[in-house]
């Protein structure tokens, strides 16, 4: 938590024991302690890597380059990078393959009505939708959406199904698969309207323009990156906001 003070990151600390429960973590250390970190979270399509923090007093010394290098194997990987990390990926082999852009704002008016609650009979419903839509098997995380330490509140749509999670008083929704744009615009409405401070990683453009007409701001976002693979699979079509940045 000293790191993500230092370099200003919203991760809490609940974000940290969930990822070190879905995969390793590594550090960086010398005779002053710890440097940096990164995350892996594996899936069998590939790697999701995260957290690939370095405090500002480790910069200029390799530490970023050493420990993504550690996490890299001959499967492939994916991330989201910020544009200061962007170009270190690229070295590494990565290309770009989309992006998200962080929607902040607050949704007045009434709900839609189109989700409920989800049970632990949704389930191996929410695991298959997400499959098909992310391209990523993901039981563990689902296993920990659904269980009683989670910090995700999920919900079933039509169709699809979405999730929200509390950070810093802020509605984070993500992720979000539906059928098209309208229904997951009426998704959004549905879990976020009367809730204050909300914020949607989107990465599909009608969502987008359909957030911004109701007073979102766009404050920055993130490329979404992969090595050794063309592209990311499933209908991302169908995906319009990751369950996390760190998760792909």
């Amino acid at each position: 938590m000293k790191l993500v003070t230092d370099r200003g990151w919203s991760w809490p600390p609940a974000q940290w024991e969930m990822l070190l429960a879905l995969g390793p973590g590594y550090g960086a250390f010398d005779e002053t302690g710890l440097l940096g970190t990164t995350l892996v979270t594996p899936y069998s399509e590939m790697q999701a890597i995260s957290g690939v923090l370095v405090g500002s007093w480790a910069g200029r010394r390799g530490v970023a380059s050493a420990l993504v290098s550690h996490v890299l194997d001959t499967g492939p990987s994916v991330l989201y990078a910020t544009e200061m990390g962007e170009p270190l990926y690229e070295r590494f082999g990565f290309h770009p393959v989309g992006r998200a852009s962080a929607h902040h704002g607050e949704l007045a008016g009434a709900a839609t009505g189109v989700t409920r609650p989800a049970t632990p009979d949704d389930l191996p419903a929410v695991v298959a939708m997400d499959r098909a839509a992310s391209g990523f098997t993901r039981e563990a995380f689902w296993a920990h959406v659904f269980g009683p330490s989670s910090s995700y509140t999920p919900y079933i749509a039509n169709d699809g199904f979405v999730c929200t999670r509390r950070i810093d008083e802020m509605l984070v929704i993500g992720p979000l698969v539906a059928p098209n744009a309208s229904a997951a615009c009426d998704i959004i409405v549905d879990v976020a309207a009367g809730a204050g401070r909300v914020r949607v990683d989107v990465t599909g453009q009608d969502v987008a323009k359909f957030l911004l007409s109701r007073g979102f701001e766009v404050r920055g976002g993130c490329t979404l990156m992969v090595r050794g693979v063309e592209d990311v699979g499933g209908d991302r079509a169908r995906y319009f906001a990751p369950a996390s940045l760190a998760l792909g």
